[in-house]
């Protein structure tokens, strides 16, 4: 009887040890997934691939193909996301951008725009390695941010790169406001009337409103924009936009003015949800990475650190109770004894 009390409370006191060291296990894992694994795992993904499109209604640009200004167009841009996956590194990500602007009534290409972004893939700070450029010209310094905002969005010390004026300018909070039952933030960022640099053709006098048959004029380019972005606070990802743009060709000497585009973009009612349901995807990751991980585990782990506390003790106190006191060694009392 004894050496089966004795197996028993061995038995217990294995399994309170196994116990202990799972529930330590799962406690120590929790940990390092909320403290290592998300953060090396939650940021912008390598290999994006996203179609957005904005539209503008009443637009007016110049036809360069024609020479002749139009009004009431209606223009969509469409903006193609690839990213690089080959060159991504060191918490690195390249996205390739193409964006293309159309006249969608005449059936018209207005502008074609290509970028290349190489940035750190949880603050989205632009980085000028991994052959970005924009449109070909990888001798552009980018600063600020891009295509994608901090996972960790903040309100304040955000600049966003703008293409046009190649420089970034400051993106300011601007309240909360609901999108598709969201609060998201809202971003505003004003672009100046700046002069964009570069050569251009000398235009005919006349279409800077100078009388007709006058010589070709050299002309300056000056570019104007505000844009309003709307950002899911618990990703950092944009889920709206729009932007109005003002570009002019003026005169190097002497008055004049060329209305060049004039019009306001708004994202499409489709991309909006596409990137709201992406948000929504990555907002569910994130929480499952930094809180429902963690915790689960963390509790499973405390709870079996309990539970083998209380087996092991109790397998030793068992032991101690069925085997009674110890008898000692030596020679056993004689009681009296009686000859007949």
């Amino acid at each position: 009887m004894v050496p089966s009390v004795g197996r028993e409370a061995a038995v217990r006191r294995i399994m309170g040890a196994s116990l202990i060291g799972l529930g330590a296990f799962l406690l120590a894992a929790g940990l390092l997934v909320r403290f290592y694994v998300a953060p090396s795992l939650i940021g912008a993904p390598a290999d994006l691939y996203q179609v957005t499109r904005l539209r503008a209604d009443d637009a007016s640009y110049f036809d360069a193909g024609e020479a002749m200004p139009r009004t009431g167009a209606t223009i969509v841009a469409t903006n193609t996301v690839r990213g690089d996956p080959k060159s991504a590194h060191d918490g690195v990500a390249v996205w390739d951008s193409t964006t293309v602007v159309q006249d969608v009534g005449r059936g018209t290409t207005i502008e074609l725009q290509k970028q290349r972004y190489a940035f750190d893939r949880r603050t989205g700070r632009l980085r000028n390695c991994c052959g970005a450029a924009i449109d070909g010209d990888a001798g552009v310094r980018l600063s600020g941010i891009g295509l994608f905002w901090p996972v960790q969005v903040r309100k304040k010390g955000l600049e966003l790169f703008d293409t046009s004026t190649l420089r970034s300018w400051p993106v300011v909070f601007d309240g909360r406001e609901r999108v598709g039952g969201l609060l998201a933030y809202r971003f505003v960022q004003r672009i100046p009337e700046t002069r964009v640099a570069g050569e251009l053709p000398d235009v005919p006098g006349e279409l800077l409103g100078r009388p007709a048959g006058g010589p070709a004029v050299p002309v300056d380019r000056y570019y104007q924009a505000e844009a309003t972005y709307w950002v899911d606070p618990r990703t950092g990802a944009p889920i709206d936009q729009q932007r109005h743009v003002l570009s002019t060709l003026r005169p190097k000497e002497g008055p004049g003015r060329l209305v060049v585009a004039d019009f306001t973009l708004k994202m499409t009612p489709e991309s909006r949800r596409a990137l709201q349901d992406r948000s929504a995807d990555g907002a569910r990751k994130i929480r499952l990475l930094k809180t429902v991980v963690p915790l689960c585990g963390g509790a499973a782990g405390v709870l079996l650190i309990a539970a083998g506390a209380l087996l092991a003790s109790r397998g030793g106190r068992s032991s101690r109770r069925r085997r009674g006191p110890a008898v000692p060694d030596g020679p056993r009392p004689v009681g009296p004894r009686v000859d007949g």
